[in-house]
């Protein structure tokens, strides 16, 4: 079987140039987010896996390394090209930014980049909560290929118009991130699916060793976080709870917020900045818990990779989190934006590492259960599958 997805950015440039990632450490090394454990989880499940972006560079297509994935860069259209140079990034910005709405509409309305997701028996769109689903859903049933939209929990509401409403009925399948998300969208036919998670990689490692690596002392009371420096995050918040918390606070990971959280001058603050998924994982043996902060969340990977590798986790209470952060059971839960609440939290999870290890141990087991490669690839090929077709090759 052969899968296209189709990601949300509207050219590769505008998401990954910011985050100081180029093409040629995108196709070499690049592991850091979802869709490139799904296309590898799902390559490992002998699904023929295509990734396609638009570009504002030239056109190529080109093996991804990380997960054997085959990636298109697709020239962006002559209309989105124009309206970008037209409205990003001029002096007149703040003015002009509310034209920038209809900026997925015209990188999406591109004939080259919709014959090349039409190349597949599956076409994944990514998100169905944003205009670049309502314009690529319909065409691609259109051509009569089998659309499947997924949600990774971007959007902090659904979206409700006319349009919208019609596209979602175009895809023969909606598969949202959290049992939470699936009840904020109507369709015929909407499932749960599960994110994998590197289990080859995020793997229990031995705490002593690990700080040992990072040059970190064993009686270091340590929380980490990793992810995306985004003030989506809560990262100050995690900053303020931890101020006051004879600890060390290390914010792995690469972002807009990345100078004012250096610029806080927080003595025990650390941003060693984007790391691989072998370095995250050496950052959660070393931990002796791992913390997220953030405001608004789908399922967020960290959590399930700081489980994979046996860490309790300290969480607020967004999205798809309560179903895996279970207090008393895998964790501590917190509201959003309360870095009291966050403060008393890692407060206790610091006091009592015993009681924490076994809250990650009880996560590791979840995520085995479902999230593994193995188990999250048998789900997702289920998922994808049109109902009567029993073999994917």
């Amino acid at each position: 079987m052969k899968v296209s997805l189709l990601l949300w950015p509207d050219t590769f440039e505008d998401w990954y140039g910011p985050l100081g990632i180029d093409r040629a450490t995108y196709l070499d090394r690049y592991e850091g987010e979802w869709s490139v454990t799904v296309a590898r989880t799902l390559q490992r499940a002998g699904v023929d896996v295509h990734l396609v972006f638009a570009t504002l560079e030239s056109p190529a297509t080109a093996p991804h390394r990380p997960s054997g994935a085959t990636v298109h860069f697709v020239r962006a259209s002559s209309a989105y090209r124009a309206f970008r140079q037209a409205v990003w990034g001029h002096r007149w910005w703040k003015h002009a930014e509310p034209l920038w709405r209809v900026a997925p509409v015209l990188s999406t309305l591109s004939p080259r980049l919709l014959r090349r997701v039409a190349d597949a028996d599956v076409c994944i769109v990514q998100d169905y909560e944003s205009m670049r689903f309502d314009v690529a859903a319909p065409i691609l049933r259109a051509l009569g290929r089998r659309v499947v939209a997924l949600d990774v929990g971007g959007s902090a509401r659904p979206m409700d118009h006319a349009l919208h409403r019609l596209a979602l009925r175009t895809a023969h399948r909606l598969l949202a991130v959290s049992p939470v998300a699936a009840t904020r969208v109507t369709h015929p036919d909407v499932r749960v699916w599960p994110v994998p998670v590197r289990s080859d990689v995020f793997v229990p490692g031995d705490r002593a060793a690990a700080r040992a690596e990072l040059g970190i002392d064993d009686d270091a009371p340590l929380v980490v976080s990793v992810g995306r420096l985004h003030p989506v995050k809560g990262l100050h918040d995690l900053a303020d709870a931890c101020a006051g918390l004879e600890c060390d606070l290390v914010l792995a990971g690469a972002g807009p917020e990345h100078d004012a959280l250096a610029a806080r001058r927080q003595p025990r603050l650390h941003l060693p900045g984007w790391v691989s998924p072998a370095e995250a994982a050496r950052w959660y043996a070393a931990a002796d818990v791992v913390a997220l902060a953030s405001r608004q969340e789908g399922q967020p990977i960290a959590v399930l990779e700081a489980f994979a590798c046996g860490r309790g986790v300290v969480a607020t209470a967004v999205g798809g989190v309560p179903d895996v952060v279970v207090p008393g059971r895998t964790g501590w839960l917190v509201e959003p934006r309360d870095p009291d609440a966050l403060h008393g939290a890692l407060e206790n999870a610091l006091a009592d590492r015993a009681t924490t290890d076994r809250y990650g141990e009880t996560g590791r087991a979840l995520v085995l259960e479902r999230h593994s490669l193995e188990a999250a690839g048998t789900a997702l090929l289920e998922l994808l599958t049109p109902p009567g077709v029993l073999t994917v090759r």
